[in-house]
């Protein structure tokens, strides 16, 4: 540790480490939606090892367990706090809880670096502060980011020997000195920073992104698009659409990457709509893919059985168009959420090589089980493409740590990390 060796930056250090080690894991953290944080740890081939909320935290005091679901603890003082102020009433300091709430996440991450030989990940900041829906807002996530350097700067274990490596005569340094965010840049230490584009909108099997523009401008514009798929049909021996493109066609967002897809309407996804009837106020409703197109298409006059393709681009309706288009987004839409429940998960339009649709809530242990899991897990698997230029570095003071959005779709469409 710094106070013995009085290495202040030991990025060189722990590079070498990783390139010359072979049991390594990685710790990707994300945050969530539904979950304060979530936390998956994956291996070098990219299994999952653990994935689980960290809502709630767990302890062992004399032989027994005691929960503490923060996650409903916080929201409980979030309204009492906002009720307050409402009535103008003395308002109870929330600090104490979201401090006691990192301090233990804290404590568990160090203990799962330290049984899985690990690297942490998390989303750079940068990218982080723009998502506004998390429930652990950027200034508490920053303060999180801050104490679990600081934490991991000199790791003892006070149930150890003092000797031992990570008691507290001998403690571990896993991070660098704590300077400031701006001079960190995407490592200190064991841990690391990544991008989160698209770490929980993107189908963890298949690699699939929705990089298609579908904003309603006019008629013209809308047919032009159309007109671009290869295929429109509807499959009646699956009972389902078939929407089959070739990126190139639409974008430059996927030079390089894998272009082409068959989008299909399978699953359900949850529509969020403005309702008129409850003062415009946000509701949501499940909707039956297929069976709404099949209604959409029915209305219009539109043979589904017949040239599909051709019947759509010879409409001439702006409402055909906006409704077609609006559909066609919902079957673009992975993430499903709503709000004020637990509903959240990830149903994919595109099949993998054995015709199976990734959805997180049929899926088994081995993939996401949630919209937030798939978003740790993700990140891990950009932590993994990290440790990758690591090993393959020839000259290891010349790293690039920062990976691009095309790198990140070839690692995951390709699979790069199972070619080891």
């Amino acid at each position: 540790n710094f106070k013995s060796t009085g290495s202040e930056n030991i990025n060189n250090l722990v590079n070498e480490y990783i390139q010359q080690t072979d049991d390594l894991h990685i710790i990707g953290i994300d945050r969530g939606e539904r979950h304060l944080l979530y936390l998956t740890v994956i291996d070098t081939k990219g299994n999952i090892k653990e994935q689980y909320s960290l809502n709630e935290i767990v302890n062992e005091f004399q032989g027994n367990q005691y929960k503490t679901n923060y996650h409903d603890l916080l929201a409980k003082r979030e309204d009492e706090r906002m009720k307050a102020r409402q009535s103008w009433q003395t308002i109870e300091n929330i600090k104490e809880l979201k401090e006691g709430y990192m301090s233990q996440v804290i404590h568990k991450i160090s203990e799962l670096m330290v049984r899985y030989n690990a690297i942490v990940v998390l989303e750079d900041l940068n990218q982080g502060f723009m998502r506004g829906r998390q429930k652990v807002e950027s200034s508490v996530y920053q303060q999180f980011e801050k104490m679990l350097i600081d934490k991991l700067n000199y790791l003892a274990d006070k149930k150890k020997q003092p000797e031992v490596p990570g008691g507290v005569l001998n403690a571990y340094q896993l991070t660098s000195k704590f300077d400031s965010f701006q001079k960190m840049g995407k490592q200190s230490g064991f841990l690391f920073y990544v991008p989160a584009w698209n770490t929980s909108k993107i189908d963890p099997v298949t690699g699939f992104v929705n990089l298609l523009d579908i904003r309603y401008e006019t008629r013209e514009k809308a047919k032009a698009f159309f007109g671009k798929f290869d295929v429109i049909r509807y499959n009646n021996d699956k009972g389902w659409f078939e929407f089959a493109i070739d990126y190139s066609k639409f974008t430059s967002k996927a030079n390089d990457t894998r272009t082409n897809w068959t989008l299909c309407t399978v699953g359900k996804r949850i529509e969020t709509f403005r309702d008129e009837t409850q003062n415009s106020q946000w509701s949501s409703r499940e909707v039956n893919l297929t069976e709404e197109f099949k209604q959409f298409f029915g209305k219009h006059g539109v043979d589904i059985y017949n040239n599909l393709k051709e019947a759509i681009v010879c409409q001439d309706s702006a409402d055909f168009f906006k409704g077609l288009l609006h559909l066609l987004k919902l079957a673009l839409q992975m993430r499903n959420s709503v709000t004020g429940t637990e509903v959240d998960y990830i149903q994919s339009p595109v099949a993998d090589d054995q015709g199976v649709f990734y959805n997180s809530y049929t899926c088994d242990s081995t993939l996401p089980q949630d919209a937030d899991a798939n978003g740790a897990y993700n990140i891990a698997r950009k932590g993994l493409w990290v440790v990758q230029q690591i090993k393959t570095a020839s000259d290891l003071r010349n790293l690039k740590l920062a990976i691009s959005n095309k790198e990140w779709l070839q690692f995951v469409q390709r699979k790069l990390y199972l070619n080891e």
